[in-house]
């Protein structure tokens, strides 16, 4: 009765351990991107009417401190929310362009995010304090996204 009685104890154990490891490796592979709707071209007011809040638009044009441009080939871009979430909407002439140079300076903003600053935030050129987790790239479009992928995802989902 004993050994049963150990045995049930350590297989507990044994698969209770597992479980936290398998929990960590999940939390630092979770997705920090998506595509979709790659045959669509957007404008502003798809995501008005999909439930976004639009606040305000910011410059195309912004450089960092090299003079490189921020956003290269973006059209436009726009700050708003979703689910009152902080999203930043980037057009682009077409999905090559958003999947390309939109993909490049969208990794830059989800890497720079916790560390742009003392306050864990990256200052925009209008001095808005805004962190980015992942981004979405649908059809001509690229959406930063405030927290992790689900909520952006549903706001490109209402745009099919």
């Amino acid at each position: 009765m004993k050994i049963i009685f150990i045995t049930i104890i350590l297989f507990i154990l044994a698969c209770s351990s597992g479980e936290e490891v398998n929990q960590e490796e999940n939390a630092d592979s979770l997705p920090k991107s998506h595509v979709n709707n790659i045959d669509k071209k957007f404008i502003v007011d798809d995501f008005v009417d999909a439930g976004w809040k639009k606040s305000k638009e910011f410059i195309t044009d912004a450089k960092n401190e090299n003079g490189d441009l921020l956003t290269p080939e973006a059209k436009e871009i726009w700050y708003g929310f979703f689910k009152r979430k902080d999203i930043e909407i980037r057009f682009y002439e077409n999905h090559s362009m958003s999947s390309t140079f939109g993909k490049e300076s969208a990794e830059k903003a989800i890497s720079r995010a916790v560390n742009a600053n003392a306050g864990g935030g990256i200052i925009t050129s209008t001095n808005n304090r805004v962190s980015y987790q992942s981004y979405v790239v649908s059809g001509n479009t690229v959406i930063l996204c405030q927290d992790l992928l689900p909520d952006c995802i549903l706001l490109s989902e209402k745009l099919e």
